[in-house]
């Protein structure tokens, strides 16, 4: 882990030293809607609210319907649901943001930011020193409960509790071809006589 977090802090800091704002995932995925908004054709329908209807005039193959989706840029929120789901503006959004002239970059979520990918990655974890030199615990000790583990045959005990009702004598079981208790048909001792 701390290797990991060493080489990716290292790849945040350089990206972040060539000025970049925002991860490269991030932004192939802006240019993909933005390419998919050009095709819509939006309708204010509340200015003072910012809210939309965005019709989609081409079937961009995401297996949802064609039709017209609301769109609520004061709360960042369509009907598409990509929004709220991944905090990057979808098609209908950026098509919206074109109308009124925002900038739909403004509305990307800060966890898509290189600033923010960096400082998780900058901490640093100390190299863990030999058993000898760690301080002895002192504390309650917790020890595992053995009848809370599952049968090795993956077979589930029941714990259904019993009443009279489920007593019952046990039937003796019989051989199937001679009737004798005792043995069954594959150790018959009786097989080949002529009493069977």
């Amino acid at each position: 882990m701390g290797t990991l977090f060493a080489e990716r802090g290292a790849k945040w800091s350089v990206v972040l030293s060539s000025g970049q704002t925002f991860t490269e995932s991030c932004m192939k995925v802006m240019k993909e809607e933005m390419a998919k908004s050009s095709t819509h054709h939006v309708r204010i329908f509340d200015y003072n609210h910012n809210t939309f209807s965005v019709k989609e005039t081409m079937d961009h193959g995401e297996g949802k319907p064609m039709g017209d989706y609301k769109v609520n840029l004061k709360d960042l929120w369509c009907d598409c649901g990509k929004c709220q789901a991944y905090r990057v503006p979808c098609s209908h959004v950026i098509a919206a943001c074109s109308v009124v002239r925002q900038d739909a970059y403004a509305l990307l979520s800060g966890v898509y930011r290189v600033v923010k990918l960096f400082g998780v990655y900058n901490t640093s974890f100390p190299v863990l020193p030999l058993d000898e030199y760690w301080p002895s615990f002192e504390g309650d000790q917790i020890c595992h409960n053995p009848l809370m583990r599952r049968n090795k045959k993956d077979r589930l005990v029941s714990s259904r509790i019993r009443t009279e009702m489920d007593k019952y004598d046990k039937l003796e079981r019989k051989c199937a071809l001679c009737r004798l208790p005792g043995h069954n048909r594959t150790n018959c001792p009786n097989v080949g006589t002529s009493n069977v």
